[in-house]
């Protein structure tokens, strides 16, 4: 029995230890050519972010835009929201007008994106609050 526990004793402490020293990685000694893209402190801001609203001649002419309700707007919403998110996350957000500048705000501050003209900014603004307002059916 007792070299039964010494073994389980052993082998945890092997674990923890191997634990310890993956922690203690350099994450570029793994792979140092490939940054974790997925987490937005580490993407390569050099590159740069384009504003995900493409030119109109550029815009799909059949989509079902993610889901998102038709109504005028939903177009410039799918194309800032999607490169993100999924339509659920809007339909599930339910904010005002003044929470969803709030959101788009911290967006931009948060991923480089292009600034959005002021125009396009009033046009999704419009829609979300319209569409996924807190208190739309």
């Amino acid at each position: 029995m007792n070299k039964g526990w010494a073994a389980v004793v052993g082998l945890g402490l092997i674990c923890m230890a191997a634990a310890a020293a993956a922690q203690n990685m350099d994450p570029e000694a793994v792979n140092p050519s490939t940054p974790d893209l997925m987490n937005p402190a580490t993407k390569p801001i050099d590159e740069g972010f384009q504003n995900p609203i493409p030119p109109e001649q550029q815009r799909p002419t059949v989509s079902d835009w993610g889901g998102l309700r038709p109504d005028y707007g939903r177009e410039e919403t799918y194309y800032f929201c999607s490169p993100c998110h999924s339509d659920a996350r809007i339909k599930a957000a339910r904010k005002t007008r003044a929470d969803w500048s709030a959101t788009i705000d911290r967006i931009l501050e948060k991923y480089p994106y292009e600034p959005l003209e002021a125009q396009e900014r009033e046009v999704i603004l419009d829609y979300l609050a319209k569409q996924y307002g807190p208190n739309v059916p």
